[in-house]
């Protein structure tokens, strides 16, 4: 049995989970925000930042693993770990410390006698959370009303971009959606060139598995993860694997509207900035993925992309939804670098530079 969700958005809450008590779970997953926080990257305690952008914790129960690389397995676990995290609520990982603020709390220990029949304690705190964070759908946009026959639930623009999404976007390689496939993710991880620049790859990578020889524990993967440099490794960290050099989960695009800045580093401001950053063919890197080209798209398809994109958040959003769809508009029009830009060239990646050696004929007798 778990916890109630009542008890466990009471914890989402909680600001005694966190060591110096000013942050809760609802910091970075503001209901108010697409339960997420909506900054490039989030704060933790004592001002700090972390190097990861929050995403939202809607519909995750849908997901097949936790976090930007892929390192936790399941909700309950993932709902545990920012609390011993060192730059999000840095409680120390010892359970006694973790439960010291509210273990006493009459109303705290009637709910885990009623749900787990046992005293507070730390795992049940994470199935508490992850209870909650299981009941948020928010599934009903106006794409899904649309795919369910309602042909005016979308825009002219939303249904020319729905169609350019599954054609000349290429965006369906990465975010297949559908009725059976709502959230619009592969729940794969791929290097599609964000966070390259001035990064050397390998060198990070030697380093990091240096590091984890020494210490491979749960808790140090984590502060790699949120508080250094090697976390732009990406799922490589988990793996050891390289083709999974700078790699990172699929988002999921159901809400994307208004849970921007976008990418793992929240670097892109705007949909428009995303769909820029494909259309250019990514960041050339040894590891970027093979299906990542140029695109070659007009300022017209971009914007009827886009205006499918905002179609996918639920319509309890709708007005956030429509303040962000303008708030985005108007900076695509003043930050972005030239617009109708020329045709976009295929770019040769640093590893077709490599020598080759040709095969010597043998002798002719």
């Amino acid at each position: 049995m778990n916890l109630p969700p009542s008890g466990g958005s009471r914890f989402q809450f909680e600001p005694k989970l966190s060591a110096d008590g000013t942050v809760s779970c609802a910091t970075c997953h503001d209901v108010t925000r697409g339960f997420s926080d909506q900054q490039p990257t989030s704060e933790g305690i004592g001002g700090q930042f972390g190097t990861k952008n929050s995403p939202t914790v809607m519909n995750i129960t849908l997901l097949h693993v936790m976090f930007w690389d892929g390192r936790s397995p399941t909700i309950d676990h993932q709902a545990m770990q920012p609390i011993i995290n060192p730059v999000e609520m840095g409680m120390e990982d010892n359970e006694a410390v973790i439960i010291a603020g509210i273990k006493d709390d009459p109303e705290y220990q009637k709910m885990f006698r009623e749900a787990y029949d046992r005293e507070v304690n730390f795992q049940d705190i994470g199935r508490a959370i992850a209870t909650f964070e299981r009941t948020l759908h928010f599934l009903d946009s106006p794409f899904r009303r649309y795919m369910n026959g309602d042909k005016n639930a979308m825009s002219s623009d939303a249904v020319e971009g729905w169609k350019l999404f599954n054609r000349e976007g290429r965006c369906t390689a990465c975010h297949h959606i559908s009725p059976s496939n709502p959230l619009g993710t592969d729940n794969k991880f791929h290097n599609i060139g964000i966070g390259v620049t001035h990064r050397d790859f390998q060198k990070l990578a030697a380093e990091a598995m240096l590091i984890l020889q020494n210490d491979s524990s749960e808790g140090r993967l984590d502060e790699l993860a949120l508080a250094s440099e090697y976390g732009e490794l990406g799922r490589f960290t988990v793996t050891h694997l390289t083709h999974d050099i700078g790699a990172f989960r699929t988002p999921m695009l159901l809400n994307v509207g208004i849970t921007g800045p976008y990418m793992h580093d929240g670097s892109l401001k705007t949909l428009w900035d995303v769909i820029d950053h494909y259309n250019a063919g990514g960041e050339p890197n040894l590891f970027l993925d093979g299906g990542i080209e140029p695109l070659n798209l007009t300022e017209r398809q971009i914007d009827q992309i886009v205006a499918f994109l905002f179609a996918l958040t639920d319509v309890r959003f709708a007005e956030q939804n429509t303040q962000k769809y303008h708030e985005q508009f108007t900076l695509s029009r003043l930050e972005r670098p030239e617009r109708n830009q020329p045709v976009v060239e295929r770019k040769v990646l640093s590893f077709e530079h490599y020598h080759h050696p040709q095969p010597v004929e043998g002798k002719r007798k």
